[in-house]
Protein backbone atom coordinates (compact mmCIF):
# COMPACT_ATOMS: atom_id res chain seq x y z
CA UNK A 1 0.00 0.00 0.00
CA UNK A 2 1.37 3.38 -1.03
CA UNK A 3 0.39 7.00 -0.49
CA UNK A 4 -1.86 8.09 -3.37
CA UNK A 5 0.02 11.40 -3.64
CA UNK A 6 3.75 10.91 -3.00
CA UNK A 7 3.98 7.13 -3.36
CA UNK A 8 5.49 6.54 0.08
CA UNK A 9 5.04 2.95 1.29
CA UNK A 10 2.52 2.70 4.12
CA UNK A 11 1.41 0.22 6.74
CA UNK A 12 -1.97 -0.05 8.43
CA UNK A 13 -0.50 2.02 11.27
CA UNK A 14 0.93 4.79 9.05
CA UNK A 15 -2.04 5.05 6.67
CA UNK A 16 -4.00 8.29 7.14
CA UNK A 17 -6.94 7.88 4.76
CA UNK A 18 -7.71 10.80 2.48
CA UNK A 19 -11.21 11.55 1.22
CA UNK A 20 -11.49 12.25 -2.50
CA UNK A 21 -12.98 14.81 -2.81
CA UNK A 22 -12.90 16.34 0.69
CA UNK A 23 -15.82 15.44 2.97
CA UNK A 24 -16.76 19.09 3.37
CA UNK A 25 -18.40 18.98 -0.08
CA UNK A 26 -20.99 16.61 1.39
CA UNK A 27 -21.32 17.75 5.01
CA UNK A 28 -24.35 19.99 4.49
CA UNK A 29 -26.29 17.42 2.46
CA UNK A 30 -28.76 14.71 3.54
CA UNK A 31 -27.45 11.24 4.48
CA UNK A 32 -28.34 9.76 1.09
CA UNK A 33 -25.82 12.13 -0.52
CA UNK A 34 -22.99 10.79 1.67
CA UNK A 35 -23.09 7.12 0.73
CA UNK A 36 -20.07 5.38 -0.81
CA UNK A 37 -17.57 8.20 -0.36
CA UNK A 38 -14.09 7.50 -1.70
CA UNK A 39 -11.00 7.18 0.51
CA UNK A 40 -7.45 6.44 -0.59
CA UNK A 41 -4.31 5.69 1.47
CA UNK A 42 -2.20 8.70 2.38
CA UNK A 43 0.88 9.42 4.47
CA UNK A 44 0.65 11.90 7.33
CA UNK A 45 2.38 14.73 5.47
CA UNK A 46 0.12 14.49 2.39
CA UNK A 47 -3.05 14.03 4.45
CA UNK A 48 -2.50 16.66 7.13
CA UNK A 49 0.20 19.06 6.03
CA UNK A 50 -0.17 19.44 2.29
CA UNK A 51 -3.83 20.31 1.71
CA UNK A 52 -5.56 20.74 5.07
CA UNK A 53 -5.27 24.55 5.06
CA UNK A 54 -6.83 24.94 1.61
CA UNK A 55 -9.32 22.02 1.55
CA UNK A 56 -12.22 24.42 2.06
CA UNK A 57 -11.43 26.58 -1.00
CA UNK A 58 -13.50 24.54 -3.45
CA UNK A 59 -16.35 24.27 -0.96
CA UNK A 60 -16.30 28.04 -0.42
CA UNK A 61 -16.23 28.71 -4.16
CA UNK A 62 -19.24 26.43 -4.71
CA UNK A 63 -21.07 28.05 -1.81
CA UNK A 64 -20.53 31.52 -3.27
CA UNK A 65 -21.55 30.34 -6.76
CA UNK A 66 -24.83 28.95 -5.41
CA UNK A 67 -27.77 29.91 -7.61
CA UNK A 68 -30.71 29.46 -5.25
CA UNK A 69 -30.12 25.74 -4.68
CA UNK A 70 -31.83 24.98 -1.38
CA UNK A 71 -29.49 22.05 -0.69
CA UNK A 72 -26.53 24.43 -0.89
CA UNK A 73 -27.86 27.12 1.45
CA UNK A 74 -25.98 25.83 4.48
CA UNK A 75 -22.83 25.46 2.40
CA UNK A 76 -23.20 29.05 1.26
CA UNK A 77 -23.54 30.21 4.88
CA UNK A 78 -20.42 28.25 5.84
CA UNK A 79 -18.53 29.68 2.89
CA UNK A 80 -19.38 33.24 3.92
CA UNK A 81 -18.29 32.58 7.51
CA UNK A 82 -15.08 30.91 6.34
CA UNK A 83 -14.15 33.83 4.08
CA UNK A 84 -15.00 36.51 6.63
CA UNK A 85 -12.93 34.80 9.35
CA UNK A 86 -9.77 35.11 7.29
CA UNK A 87 -7.53 38.11 7.94
CA UNK A 88 -7.38 38.96 4.21
CA UNK A 89 -11.15 39.12 3.67
CA UNK A 90 -11.01 42.83 2.78
CA UNK A 91 -8.68 41.97 -0.09
CA UNK A 92 -11.05 39.27 -1.38
CA UNK A 93 -14.53 40.75 -1.05
CA UNK A 94 -15.61 43.59 -3.35
CA UNK A 95 -18.85 45.55 -3.44
CA UNK A 96 -20.46 46.03 -6.85
CA UNK A 97 -23.66 47.67 -8.13
CA UNK A 98 -23.44 50.34 -5.40
CA UNK A 99 -23.41 47.75 -2.65
CA UNK A 100 -26.30 45.70 -3.98
CA UNK A 101 -24.09 42.64 -4.46
CA UNK A 102 -20.57 41.40 -3.82
CA UNK A 103 -17.81 39.57 -5.64
CA UNK A 104 -15.30 37.25 -3.97
CA UNK A 105 -11.83 36.48 -5.29
CA UNK A 106 -10.41 32.99 -4.85
CA UNK A 107 -6.86 31.71 -5.18
CA UNK A 108 -6.63 30.02 -8.58
CA UNK A 109 -3.43 28.28 -7.47
CA UNK A 110 -5.05 26.78 -4.38
CA UNK A 111 -8.08 25.51 -6.28
CA UNK A 112 -5.81 24.14 -9.02
CA UNK A 113 -3.80 22.25 -6.38
CA UNK A 114 -7.02 20.72 -5.05
CA UNK A 115 -8.02 19.63 -8.57
CA UNK A 116 -4.63 17.90 -8.87
CA UNK A 117 -5.12 16.26 -5.46
CA UNK A 118 -8.52 14.90 -6.47
CA UNK A 119 -7.22 13.69 -9.83
CA UNK A 120 -4.42 11.79 -8.09
CA UNK A 121 -6.96 10.19 -5.77
CA UNK A 122 -9.19 9.17 -8.68
CA UNK A 123 -6.17 7.78 -10.52
CA UNK A 124 -5.24 5.68 -7.48
CA UNK A 125 -8.79 4.41 -7.17
CA UNK A 126 -8.95 3.33 -10.82
CA UNK A 127 -5.46 1.92 -11.31
CA UNK A 128 -4.48 0.86 -7.78
CA UNK A 129 -1.28 2.88 -7.65
CA UNK A 130 -0.13 6.51 -7.51
CA UNK A 131 0.54 8.25 -10.80
CA UNK A 132 4.22 8.33 -11.71
CA UNK A 133 6.26 11.51 -11.47
CA UNK A 134 7.11 11.11 -15.15
CA UNK A 135 3.70 12.63 -15.91
CA UNK A 136 3.26 16.39 -15.84
CA UNK A 137 -0.21 17.45 -14.69
CA UNK A 138 -1.98 20.47 -16.17
CA UNK A 139 -5.40 21.95 -15.38
CA UNK A 140 -7.78 23.73 -17.74
CA UNK A 141 -10.47 25.33 -15.62
CA UNK A 142 -12.76 28.30 -15.16
CA UNK A 143 -10.95 31.51 -16.05
CA UNK A 144 -9.11 30.00 -19.02
CA UNK A 145 -11.85 30.76 -21.54
CA UNK A 146 -10.03 33.72 -23.08
CA UNK A 147 -6.99 31.64 -24.01
CA UNK A 148 -7.86 30.33 -27.49
CA UNK A 149 -5.04 27.77 -27.53
CA UNK A 150 -6.14 26.31 -24.21
CA UNK A 151 -9.73 26.12 -25.40
CA UNK A 152 -8.73 24.19 -28.52
CA UNK A 153 -6.85 21.75 -26.30
CA UNK A 154 -9.83 21.66 -23.93
CA UNK A 155 -12.28 20.87 -26.73
CA UNK A 156 -10.07 18.14 -28.18
CA UNK A 157 -9.56 16.29 -24.90
CA UNK A 158 -13.17 16.68 -23.74
CA UNK A 159 -14.32 15.14 -27.00
CA UNK A 160 -11.82 12.29 -26.47
CA UNK A 161 -12.89 11.55 -22.90
CA UNK A 162 -16.62 11.86 -23.63
CA UNK A 163 -16.47 9.30 -26.44
CA UNK A 164 -18.08 6.05 -25.20
CA UNK A 165 -17.47 6.87 -21.54
CA UNK A 166 -20.10 7.32 -18.85
CA UNK A 167 -19.81 9.42 -15.71
CA UNK A 168 -18.77 7.89 -12.40
CA UNK A 169 -19.98 9.54 -9.22
CA UNK A 170 -18.92 9.76 -5.59
CA UNK A 171 -21.58 10.26 -2.94
CA UNK A 172 -24.14 11.66 -5.37
CA UNK A 173 -23.74 12.72 -9.02
CA UNK A 174 -25.09 16.19 -8.30
CA UNK A 175 -22.23 16.72 -5.83
CA UNK A 176 -19.25 15.13 -7.59
CA UNK A 177 -18.81 13.10 -10.76
CA UNK A 178 -15.85 12.32 -12.96
CA UNK A 179 -14.39 10.50 -15.96
CA UNK A 180 -10.80 9.32 -16.33
CA UNK A 181 -9.24 7.74 -19.40
CA UNK A 182 -5.77 6.62 -20.50
CA UNK A 183 -4.22 8.01 -23.70
CA UNK A 184 -2.66 5.08 -25.57
CA UNK A 185 -1.36 5.84 -29.08
CA UNK A 186 -3.06 3.95 -31.91
CA UNK A 187 -3.26 4.09 -35.68
CA UNK A 188 -3.68 7.32 -37.65
CA UNK A 189 -2.44 9.45 -34.73
CA UNK A 190 -5.49 8.46 -32.69
CA UNK A 191 -5.62 7.61 -28.99
CA UNK A 192 -7.57 4.87 -27.27
CA UNK A 193 -8.27 3.87 -23.66
CA UNK A 194 -6.95 0.66 -22.12
CA UNK A 195 -5.40 -1.07 -19.11
CA UNK A 196 -1.85 -1.42 -20.44
CA UNK A 197 -0.51 1.66 -18.68
CA UNK A 198 3.05 1.09 -19.89
CA UNK A 199 1.90 2.20 -23.34
CA UNK A 200 0.04 5.28 -22.10
CA UNK A 201 1.58 8.63 -22.90
CA UNK A 202 -0.91 10.37 -20.65
CA UNK A 203 -4.29 10.46 -18.96
CA UNK A 204 -7.30 12.75 -19.20
CA UNK A 205 -9.76 13.39 -16.40
CA UNK A 206 -12.79 15.61 -16.19
CA UNK A 207 -14.47 16.40 -12.88
CA UNK A 208 -17.66 18.23 -12.02
CA UNK A 209 -18.27 19.74 -8.58
CA UNK A 210 -21.93 20.54 -7.88
CA UNK A 211 -22.40 21.34 -11.55
CA UNK A 212 -20.46 24.57 -10.92
CA UNK A 213 -16.76 23.81 -11.30
CA UNK A 214 -15.79 21.67 -14.30
CA UNK A 215 -12.01 21.37 -14.62
CA UNK A 216 -10.21 19.24 -17.18
CA UNK A 217 -7.03 17.51 -16.02
CA UNK A 218 -4.35 16.43 -18.50
CA UNK A 219 -1.37 14.33 -17.37
CA UNK A 220 1.26 13.75 -20.05
CA UNK A 221 4.72 12.23 -19.99
CA UNK A 222 7.26 15.01 -19.88
CA UNK A 223 9.32 13.33 -22.63
CA UNK A 224 6.28 13.52 -24.94
CA UNK A 225 5.75 17.18 -24.08
CA UNK A 226 9.44 17.95 -24.77
CA UNK A 227 9.16 16.27 -28.19
CA UNK A 228 6.26 18.52 -29.07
Amino acid sequence: MNCYNCGKELTDETNHVEHIPAKNLFNTYPCEYKQHLLTVPACYDCNIGLYSKIDQEIRDAIGILNENDDLQQEMTAKAVRSIMRKSNWKERVFSIDNGKSFEVNFSYNDIERLHVKNFKGLFYEKYGMPISNEYEIKIIAEGDEENEKLQRVNNFFREFIDYEMEWNSIGHPSVFKYKIKAMIPGENDMFYDGDNLEDAIGFVCTMEYHGALKPLVIAQKTEFIDEE
